[in-house]
């Protein structure tokens, strides 16, 4: 792709990503009170999840971002509510936050492609599972604060995990994500897969050993992080013990869900319907690596069964980065396959023919040639 197209390519991923984060704004309702948020008066565990209670203090209190506001209130077709400056805010967050996470899929799935043939397709269908899993809701169609900036911070875990970045950058990174909301105890396990393979045998002799996973500096890692996990929850808890609370499981709400077949389709949203497509077809990722962290969604079922509301498919949001590299490559190695099989010896395309009759000659003709 030339730098003239790659330019263009941007800018349309860019007005792209614009449109889905505002509409993810405008058709979804917010759950939490960002003012009481910002105060730490919201209830609980919302209001532990407090990486961006300073972001919202900021929006609002800051009379240069009521002033930047002002204009948007000018055309009542396209706002015709009010756009406040904690809005602009969450706007201009949602874009960075989708940005980067988008991405990191694309840099992961060239990674892992051999061939790279879908990689202007990432990043759009990137942005269709996530219009998918945070918008296409009938029921409990509610956005929360911290939703995109853990969608970023899981995508920036795997990027780090897959190019073998230093193990400080992940921690440092784990360490703020968990500020911003608690699932990144499921990046542990992420973490021990990815240090469960050797890369020095190349892409395509990547061996799980659990005998790589027990390796004392692995160990060291893990358990450190769980502990400092299990600590800031310990202070979270009692530093708003005396909050409203919601924290309770939601095993009752979710057996119901899945027993009533109104919810089935919703349900299935998460991660654009792919998500039990990929798992069912996981053999076919050339990739053993991101086929093995696939292995991480049965403890996320598990892990959202208990504590998630599941037709809120916005809990599937992490997974979206690894869902789209595992479908483009399911899809990349389908298309090469179809084509493998077309060529086959027994089959005779046009082509063929045409290049056969262009290398022998017709009978007829060749006597008359000889002659």
């Amino acid at each position: 792709m030339g730098r003239l197209n790659r330019t263009f390519y941007f800018a349309i991923n860019t007005l792209a990503t614009i449109q889905f984060v505002w509409c993810y704004l405008w058709l979804t309702r917010p759950y939490v009170n960002t003012e009481l948020y910002s105060m730490g008066r919201e209830r609980m565990p919302f209001q532990g999840r407090c990486l961006m209670v300073p972001v919202m203090w900021w929006a609002h209190r800051s009379s240069a971002l009521l002033w930047l506001a002002r204009p948007f209130g000018l055309s009542r077709f396209w706002f015709p509510r009010d756009v406040r400056p904690e809005v602009l805010v969450q706007a201009a967050v949602g874009v960075l936050c989708v940005g980067l996470a988008g991405w990191f899929t694309v840099r992961i799935y060239s990674a892992s492609s051999s061939r790279g043939l879908l990689t202007p397709f990432v990043y759009p269908l990137f942005l269709c599972v996530c219009a998918a899993t945070y918008v296409m809701h009938t029921v409990q169609n509610f956005r929360f604060i911290y939703d995109l900036p853990s969608l970023a911070f899981f995508s920036g875990a795997m990027y780090l995990l897959y190019f073998r970045r230093h193990w400080s950058l992940f921690v440092a990174l784990f360490l703020v994500a968990t500020i911003n909301r608690e699932t990144t105890l499921l990046l542990l396990t992420l973490f021990a897969i990815n240090e469960g393979f050797d890369n020095s045998e190349g892409f395509a002799g990547f061996h799980f050993r659990w005998s790589r996973v027990l390796r004392p500096r692995v160990l060291l890692i893990v358990l450190s992080l769980t502990a400092a996990w299990i600590g800031w929850e310990i202070f979270i808890r009692h530093l708003f013990a005396q909050n409203v609370s919601e924290f309770y499981p939601r095993f009752n709400w979710n057996l119901k869900s899945l027993l009533a077949p109104l919810a089935w389709p919703q349900l299935l949203s998460a991660c654009g319907y792919l998500l039990f497509a990929v798992c069912l077809m996981q053999k076919r990722i050339p990739d053993s690596r991101l086929r093995a962290w696939l292995w991480i969604v049965p403890t996320w079922l598990v892990f959202m069964f208990s504590f998630g509301i599941l037709i809120e498919t916005r809990v599937f949001g992490e997974l979206i980065p690894l869902v789209v590299c595992s479908t483009c490559l399911i899809a990349e190695e389908m298309i090469v396959a179809r084509l493998q099989g077309l060529r086959t010896p027994n089959r005779v395309t046009m082509m063929d023919r045409y290049t056969d009759r262009r290398s022998y000659p017709e009978p007829g003709r060749a006597q008359d040639r000889s002659a």
